[in-house]
């Protein structure tokens, strides 16, 4: 699709007028439907390079920054805010449709030729401007000094000069002279004169190309430096000055890179050193076959930066700009939840290491002052990404910057994702109201779609007494007279105890340990019976002696009734209207709620992702975790429409359809009933019923069941409001049959006659009498047929009264 400004303009003014106060624009681009590629598309057509850009191109439009540089606009009614849009931002964040494109295309160009070591490039270049060091663990060939000087590329100086390139080979024979200058020997002889002209002897390096002088410098192998040279590091990388004798040199090094195949060992005191090396990545071999033969069959000549990408470069001027406006940057709320829960993870795993691994070095020591070091690279990050806060993406740098052993190595990818997961994008959904829903149609399916069955009754569990009786057991056992004793009966046999030589006496009581509570014939009972779960006798010796309390019930262990659902069953166009009906009022609504609830979630997950995409840092794949709660949210609302689906399969009959016949009835809410059920239809669907079928032909016609004595002239204003009192959807296009209508009508009238008398509606029988009856056109003097055994007569008056019905044409909803 192509729009002008104008008409985007447009678009957009008429979605902030449904808004009441400030919206952030990411808001916006929901409401309008606008996607990644659509976003991109209206960004190059205004020349811009993100959405609130162009927002802030539209007079009408005011926008603002909260303290932590969140954007939020509204609709106001001049055009004085145009300028007002400007000062606002501009103090904010120079330059926003420079920084993300340029770094972007800068990164590109310094990747040529190089393979699978764009994390490695972005995060050098990221280290580098923000003035931090970066470290490369992996073994000799693995294109570690090529990184180095690709991006001694990305900067430019001042003047006319180029950029100073340091790159040494460090190993255990290296000596402070391959790294810092070889000393003076002028010096050492007073042949150098100071500021005063005045010549002594002093110890003084020759820094010239070397370390001190560099503005990016490379250290291989760096672990195997000697002590000498890792100290006098220590302070360059510190504070950005060598001792050079008695001169302090300021050192203009941006970012010092350095490699090795091994990390520091312990307990040889270069832990500080280490510890400056802010980011941290390990790097390897390529992997991709037809990457790895790209590379050696490649070109060997130099690379070079084209004239337009020099333009490009990097200037100290820049760097000094960016790093008061980097200060700026804030962290949002997230990423402030996001390092919050990352150090108490750390605080967390240190405390399950034993003692050994403790001693190894493998607990987690992150100090304040590295922290600071690591929220600043986060700031860098969201700056040369165009943001004046650090977002979600950005906190994934924190995963080069937190691990130290190659164990944590392996951790901190699982502790950083699982805390941005935790604290990722945020979601609130109906998804409780919905599953209330679904387990109230579930109810509402059973109730109006099944019936329960009984497969197997309930009946009394049996056990064997000490005598190998058959007895019930009781469930609460309470004391009771059993002839002339107190017994407390945990057992009762009825037919199963039998008394020899006596036909008035049965049953028998037993205790908890199945022994019988009566020694004698006197301890039996005359009735003894069983009703569903309750056991009930009379005692035959109290009985017999006339005492009022000889009448007993109590409760005896039952087996379960097994039951099932069966479906009821419906003629054809019964169970069609039925569904059809059910699903409309009670499927449909929670199926719409579902998916307008999905279509929400994706879209905003589109849209809160197009920043995280763009980011020119972070690992692209940790959108999945900032984006887990909504994918989670979204899957827990697939699974209730699953659910859901279930249910709605259990009654639902997707083949049929069916016709309409002569002598079905249908009722006010669509639902159809064929003549054979009329005798099951409820009293209250009996009285729903507005219509019975009368011809079932090409075309199916209901006729109504109201039927009244009208004149002509009061025969249009009847078909007119027939309706009135039915629901909306079958209140229009009643009319009166004609001529050909009324005949087969009366040819089907048996049939309609039968319904009509199951329904329960004799006045309204179709009998030989006078029928009002309308001409085809409508426009003619009206004409009516006598019915009588003798067939149809007709006759053209309108002197009296006459019976008139309404029929429809009528189709399945």
């Amino acid at each position: 699709m192509s729009y002008t400004k104008d008409e985007v303009i447009a678009k957009i003014i008429a979605v902030l007028k449904d808004f009441d106060g400030k919206r952030n624009p990411s808001v916006i681009m929901q409401k309008l439907g606008w996607n990644k590629d659509t976003v991109n598309d209206m960004c190059s057509l205004f020349n811009v390079s993100k959405f609130s850009e162009i927002l802030s191109q539209i007079p009408q439009i005011q926008i603002e920054k909260n303290k932590h540089g969140t954007t939020y606009v509204q609709l106001v009614q001049n055009t004085e805010h145009t300028q007002l849009n400007a000062k606002q931002e501009e103090p904010q964040m120079p330059e926003t449709t420079k920084h993300h494109d340029r770094i972007a295309a800068l990164k590109n160009a310094l990747s040529e030729g190089l393979y699978e070591k764009d994390e490695a490039l972005r995060l050098a270049l990221l280290a580098a401007i923000a003035g931090e060091s970066i470290f490369f663990l992996g073994a000799p060939g693995c294109a570690k000094s090529m990184l180095a000087r690709r991006i001694a590329k990305a900067f430019k100086t001042d003047g006319d000069g180029s950029v100073q390139y340091f790159e040494t080979l460090l190993n255990q024979f290296s000596t402070p002279e391959d790294v810092f200058g070889n000393i003076s020997l002028k010096g050492l002889n007073g042949e150098l004169e100071d500021e005063q002209g005045n010549k002594k002897e002093e110890y003084r390096r020759l820094t010239e190309n070397m370390l001190p002088e560099a503005d990016i410098a490379f250290l291989d192998e760096i672990w195997k430096a000697s002590p000498a040279i890792l100290n006098t590091l220590l302070t360059i990388i510190n504070e950005r000055i060598f001792h050079n004798g008695s001169k302090v040199m300021e050192v203009p090094l941006k970012a010092l890179l350095a490699a090795s195949n091994e990390l520091p060992a312990k307990k040889r005191g270069l832990e500080a050193l280490y510890d400056r090396f802010i980011l941290r990545l390990p790097i390897g071999f390529i992997q991709n076959e037809d990457s790895f033969f790209d590379m050696v069959e490649g070109s060997s000549s130099e690379f070079k930066l084209s004239d337009e990408i020099k333009k490009l470069q990097i200037s100290n001027k820049d760097l000094e700009s960016w790093k008061t406006q980097i200060d700026t940057v804030q962290l949002s709320e997230e990423a402030r939840a996001v390092i919050s829960a990352i150090r108490k993870e750390l605080t967390a795993q240190n405390e399950t290491l034993s003692e050994e691994e403790k001693a190894a070095g493998e607990s987690f020591a992150i100090g304040d002052r590295r922290w600071k070091k690591i929220v600043r690279i986060l700031k860098t990050s969201a700056f040369l990404n165009d943001r004046t806060e650090v977002d979600l993406m950005d906190c994934q740098l924190i995963e080069y910057c937190i691990w130290s052993t190659e164990k944590q190595q392996k951790k901190v990818r699982q502790i950083v994702e699982t805390c941005i997961q935790q604290n990722g994008l945020d979601c609130d959904t109906a998804i409780d109201d919905i599953n209330d829903e679904i387990e109230a149609f579930t109810a509402k399916v059973e109730q109006n779609w099944f019936d329960m069955v009984i497969k197997t009754a309930a009946k009394p569990v049996s056990y064997k007494m000490k005598d190998d009786t058959n007895a019930y057991k009781i469930l609460k056992p309470t004391a009771v007279y059993f002839a002339d004793h107190t017994v407390e009966p945990y057992y009762i046999s009825i037919d199963d105890f039998k008394w020899q030589n006596y036909n008035d006496r049965k049953g028998m009581l037993f205790d908890s340990k199945g022994e019988k509570l009566g020694p004698n014939y006197n301890f039996s009972f005359s009735e003894c019976s069983i009703v569903n779960d309750t056991v009930t006798w009379t005692d035959w010796w109290r009985n017999n002696n006339g005492y009022s309390d000889k009448t007993h019930s109590m409760k005896i262990e039952m087996t379960p009734a097994k039951t099932y659902l069966q479906q009821k069953e419906y003629s054809d166009i019964a169970q069609e209207t039925l569904q059809k009906n059910f699903d409309k009022a009670y499927y449909k609504p929670i199926v719409d709620e579902i998916h307008t609830e999905i279509k929400a979630l994706k879209d905003k997950k589109e849209a809160d992702a197009i920043p995280f995409k763009a980011n020119l840092f972070a690992n692209q794949s940790y959108n999945k975790s900032l984006t887990a709660k909504l994918d989670e949210a979204i899957r827990q609302l697939q699974d209730a429409e699953i659910t859901l689906a279930k249910q709605h399969d259990r009654y639902f009959n997707a083949e049929l359809d069916t016709d309409f016949s002569e002598g079905d009835v249908i009722l006010k809410d669509g639902t159809a009933f064929s003549s054979e059920e009329i005798k099951n239809m409820t009293e209250e669907q009996k009285k729903n019923v507005i219509a019975v079928v009368c011809i079932a032909d090409d075309k199916t016609f209901a006729l109504g069941i109201s039927e009244k004595k009208l004149t002509w002239n009061a025969l249009k204003e009847y078909a007119l409001h027939y309706g009135d009192a039915l629901p909306k959807d079958y209140t229009t296009n009643w009319i009166v049959p004609d001529k050909t209508q009324l005949y087969a009508i009366w040819k089907n009238r048996d049939k309609l006659n039968t319904s009509l008398t199951a329904l329960g509606i004799q006045g309204g029988l179709l009998t030989p009498q006078e029928y009002w009856s309308a001409s085809e056109n409508g426009e003619a003097a009206a004409f009516y047929q006598l019915f009588d055994e003798n067939g149809l007569q007709d006759h053209t008056t309108k002197d009296h009264e006459y019976a008139v019905r309404t029929i429809r044409e009528w189709s399945k909803i």
